[in-house]
């Protein structure tokens, strides 16, 4: 039996990941494309589920930094 490839990816907008099969991802990128329409989530990596979830989780630290400085900055506590 063949194992399902899943995507892992990522939205700046959100600034959160997300997993689903590859094959959707390709699907709705294609769509997007078709329609002349932008996508704000990015392929960053591609594996088994576990995988997926798995690097996930070592790179989501990236992105609650990330949203920690966004968030001083905006607020102006950064400067």
């Amino acid at each position: 039996m063949q194992q399902e490839i899943y995507s892992l990816l990522w939205s700046k907008k959100a600034n959160q990941f997300h997993v689903e099969p590859l094959s959707k991802a390709a699907k709705s990128g294609m769509q997007f494309l078709l329609q002349a329409k932008t996508n704000d989530y990015l392929l960053v990596a591609y594996g088994s589920w576990s995988e997926m979830t798995s690097q996930a989780d070592e790179l989501r630290p990236i992105l609650v930094r990330r949203d920690h400085e966004r968030r001083l900055l905006e607020t102006g506590d950064g400067m």
